[in-house]
């Protein structure tokens, strides 16, 4: 049993992360919500949570989910180099978490 230390809510069977706002080089941006890849028709109306995060279509990702895309660039957060606080859009602090600083994980080229 995971609890995700932003929202407070246990990560199996939670439908959505709080709402918040990520704040990148001073500007604030939603978060995308998470959509299933690759819908067609047959897959379509099944319910296909997040692989990392278990959080349900339209709803927003866990903190530090690798699969959550940055609002500014499009890419995977965890591999863009746009760097910010993500925020809790109501204010509350929870379990001294109201901003998360993300880490960046840069990949370095050799030469």
């Amino acid at each position: 049993m995971a609890i995700c230390a932003f929202c407070g809510k246990e990560t199996e069977g939670a439908s959505s992360c709080i709402k918040s706002s990520i704040r990148i080089d001073g500007a604030d941006y939603t978060p995308l919500p998470f959509r299933k890849k690759n819908e067609t028709v047959f897959t379509k109306g099944e319910t296909a949570r997040c692989a990392e995060c278990n959080i349900l279509p339209g709803g927003f990702h866990h903190v530090g989910c690798v699969l959550e895309i940055c609002p500014k660039c499009g890419g995977k957060w965890v591999y863009c180099a746009c760097s910010g606080s993500k925020f809790r859009a109501d204010g509350k602090p929870e379990k001294k978490c109201d901003v998360i600083q993300f880490n960046q994980i840069r990949r370095t080229k050799k030469d």
